[in-house]
């Protein structure tokens, strides 16, 4: 990576994605278990005054398709880069237009995913739609 304006693309497309994260995480409370073993809360206690399992695992889902996604938007971007430095040439353009389509095709499955994933742990774990 010789190119400086590339370096300044990524730097920037990594800190927008991970900044979220760093928020996120400075925000999640802590549930003791035992004595004094704190562990974060996932998700809202359960009747018994702890976490659920399936919260839990919803989350872990959820920080998956997260990654997934922030992968996806990168490589849409590089796709983009590729796209406009072509110059012309017919085969970078192509391999560039297939990176976009194979990114937002990515995206797409991703947000469908977490919409099904959503719709079946509210059913399976709440019990409403």
């Amino acid at each position: 990576m010789e190119n400086p304006k590339l370096k300044i693309v990524i730097c920037l497309t990594v800190l927008a994605v991970l900044l979220p994260m760093v928020v996120f995480a400075q925000t999640s409370r802590f549930c003791e278990i035992g004595s004094g073993i704190k562990v974060p809360c996932f998700s809202a206690p359960g009747p018994a005054g702890q976490t659920t399992f399936g919260g839990a695992v919803t989350v872990v889902i959820q920080i998956a398709l997260l990654i997934v996604a922030s992968l996806s938007i990168i490589f849409l971007i590089w796709g983009g880069y590729r796209y406009i430095t072509a110059s012309g040439n017919e085969e970078a353009t192509e391999a560039a237009k297939n990176t976009i389509h194979h990114a937002i095709l990515g995206l797409l499955i991703v947000v469908l995913s977490f919409a099904i994933i959503t719709i079946i742990t509210g059913i399976l774990i709440t019990g409403r739609t």
